[in-house]
């Protein structure tokens, strides 16, 4: 994700105000961290209970990124220095809610690579792999 990313900014206009390099760095922070702090427990989990498996996983990235990137948005399109606050929060909702679906596309897309990468199988194996 994060090479599309860069790759998209350098072919915008946008790209002589910000650097490509620049934003492949922090996307490359930021699928980190979501990567240790989201993915890695998951799976982990699904590995321990014996239901990991590349379908599930899917589902579930397009759940969290979906609802990650949502609440992100909602934080960043709320404005406290509008008086109106009916409005404001309104406003952040409306943000927060058409955000969703590029949330979810990017969390399928990032579990669909975690499954390519990992080896991880559409039908779920049910030998064990040492795991308690």
């Amino acid at each position: 994700m994060p090479v599309t990313i860069a790759g998209l900014v350098a072919l915008s206009p946008y790209n002589l105000m910000i650097p490509p390099i620049l934003v492949f760095a922090v996307a490359i922070c930021i699928s980190g961290a979501a990567t240790f702090l989201f993915a890695l427990p998951l799976v982990l989990w699904l590995r321990r209970t014996q239901h990991l498996n590349a379908a599930l996983l899917c589902i579930l990235g397009g759940v969290v990124g979906a609802v990650v990137y949502g609440a992100f948005m909602f934080y960043n399109g709320y404005y406290p220095e509008i008086t109106d606050r009916t409005f404001a929060l309104h406003m952040a909702a409306k943000n927060a809610l058409s955000s969703m679906l590029p949330g979810g596309i990017f969390g399928l897309l990032s579990a669909a690579a975690l499954c390519v990468g990992a080896g991880i199988t559409i039908r779920p194996s049910r030998r064990r792999t040492g795991a308690a």
